[in-house]
């Protein structure tokens, strides 16, 4: 009897132990899965996902069977871009990843190294500001599962400048984010490259309201006359400055001080005609 009290309460914690075990696989997927913004698994299609050249032609592509594939004979440099499930406001994703796998079934270099250029670069055409990421894909592998940091510390740097980027450019970016491309031609010659697994993360929760998403940097930056890399160095000092600024209440004072100036001036043409006119009554007057 006791054998069989022992085996009955041995089943009976195994069995809360699975139910336990599987109570918490159940919360970490669903944290996992409330803390992506955006996935492509490409199991039967593109998803909305294509191809472009570095130049921005478009270049052929097609995804299936978990797998978005392109393939060159040559040096072209060509990305995967990202579909508008990515795009758009995406400032949840700072702090956040960025993780994809990469891989060539083919691929013949030539003799030569692999070419040297951004693996990803995030654009956002409303803030006029493009960032890129380098040496992410390690060369001469098969197939890579890569994550990127989406911080000022995860080797972000402006396309044209090469300058770090700063917090503010990357958070300002990824409010407005217009484009997201992957590199798949690493080659000198013949590539056949796939993509698959692509995750867009969020990262800790930031406090956003010094980052405004509105005119107002770049309203700053070009009374100031700075360029947009200046602009992106000393945005975060000119949005802490504007939050000391009642905006509403500068741009009344400019109306009213705008509309006295024009009262100024009238009163003054008006002045200046009476002036004119009797000057020349008195002209008229004299030759009478």
């Amino acid at each position: 009897r006791n054998r069989s009290s022992m085996v009955r309460h041995l089943g009976t914690a195994v069995l809360l132990g699975c139910l336990v075990a599987l109570s918490c696989r159940s919360v970490s997927a669903q944290e996992e899965q409330e803390s992506v913004l955006a996935r492509a698994y490409f199991r039967w299609s593109a998803e909305g996902w294509n191809a472009t050249t570095k130049d921005g032609e478009k270049w052929p592509s097609d995804g299936e069977l978990g797998q978005l594939k392109s393939s060159d004979e040559d040096d072209t440099i060509w990305y995967f871009k990202a579909s508008h499930e990515f795009l758009g406001n995406k400032a949840e994703a700072y702090g956040g990843t960025i993780s994809f796998t990469l891989g060539h079934m083919e691929y013949n270099s030539l003799g030569l190294g692999n070419q040297e250029d951004f693996d990803i670069i995030l654009e956002s055409a409303a803030h006029n500001i493009s960032l890129g990421h380098k040496h992410i894909v390690p060369p001469w592998v098969t197939s890579s599962e890569n994550v990127v940091e989406l911080s000022e510390e995860g080797g972000w740097v402006d396309t044209e400048s090469s300058e770090s980027a700063t917090r503010l450019s990357l958070l300002r970016c990824l409010s407005n984010l217009s484009g997201l491309k992957i590199r798949g031609s690493y080659y000198h010659g013949h590539e056949y490259a796939y993509l698959k697994d692509v995750i867009l993360s969020k990262g800790v929760k930031q406090d956003l309201a010094w980052v405004r998403n509105d005119a107002h940097v770049d309203e700053i930056c070009r009374a100031l006359k700075l360029k947009t890399v200046a602009c992106e160095h000393y945005g975060v000092h000119l949005i802490k400055a504007l939050q000391k600024v009642n905006m509403n209440k500068l741009r009344a004072d400019h109306a009213s001080q705008m509309r006295k100036r024009k009262d100024y001036e009238r009163s003054e043409d008006e002045r200046r005609a009476q002036i004119e006119r009797e000057m020349l009554e008195k002209q008229q007057n004299s030759v009478k």
